[in-house]
């Protein structure tokens, strides 16, 4: 069970019709430096190595990535987004990819160093997330780090929300969260939240405990 992945396209359209740098606004598209040196200040976090970005959108995070000097790799399910990326003027090398991450098979033969969710796994609803977090398992190098930025709620209830009458984003609660990547194998190092007025936010370190990973 899916949302309609035509949304990101007309989200995208959207963004880039009003002026916006990309997805979410100017503002947050600025504190992407802010962002990454969070990422990487954490002492088992790679420094350098193959980097992948989940919903990578129009590519700010890859290309400071690149500047890290990571070799890097975006996907994106929104083929407007992809487009945009390759677009952009910039000096960073960055592999975009426009597929569909709850699809299997996805990037087939590779692995990363560190995979980065860009606030991705929100989007992604019902049996997808299982999908999705096996390609992510499959992936990640077997010493790589997975790096989740989601929304969450704030309580333990999760939600499923809508946009314009379709199926927009599965807001989970910690615990559930904490528990789907448990049931896809991965060990978690540290997680932080967020408190805001809605949805909380989380951020989650892990990487591949030593089980192979549910089938279930």
């Amino acid at each position: 069970m899916r949302g309609n992945d035509l949304t990101y396209d007309s989200l995208y359209e959207e963004a880039k019709r009003n002026g916006r740098d990309g997805w979410g606004g100017n503002p947050r598209i600025a504190s992407g430096p802010e962002q990454l040196q969070r990422i990487l200040e954490k002492p088992y976090v790679p420094q350098s190595g193959r980097a992948l970005e989940l919903g990578c959108g129009e590519g700010h995070l890859c290309r400071l990535l690149s500047a890290q000097g990571f070799d890097v790799t975006g996907v994106d399910v929104s083929k407007i987004a992809i487009d945009w990326a390759i677009q952009k003027p910039s000096d960073a090398f960055v592999d975009y990819v426009h597929g569909n991450l709850s699809q299997p098979g996805v990037l087939e033969g590779q692995r990363f160093d560190l995979i980065v969710d860009g606030n991705c796994l929100h989007c992604i609803i019902g049996d997808d997330r299982v999908v999705f977090l096996r390609n992510v398992y499959r992936l990640l190098a077997d010493n790589g780090i997975f790096f989740v930025s989601s929304l969450c709620t704030r309580d333990a209830e999760s939600v499923t929300t809508q946009r314009a009458g379709l199926l927009y984003r599965f807001i989970p609660s910690v615990e559930r969260l904490l528990q789907e990547l448990d049931r896809a194998q991965f060990a978690v190092l540290n997680w932080e939240l967020r408190e805001r007025n809605d949805f909380n936010h989380i951020t989650v370190f892990a990487r591949k405990s030593t089980a192979t990973p549910s089938m279930a």
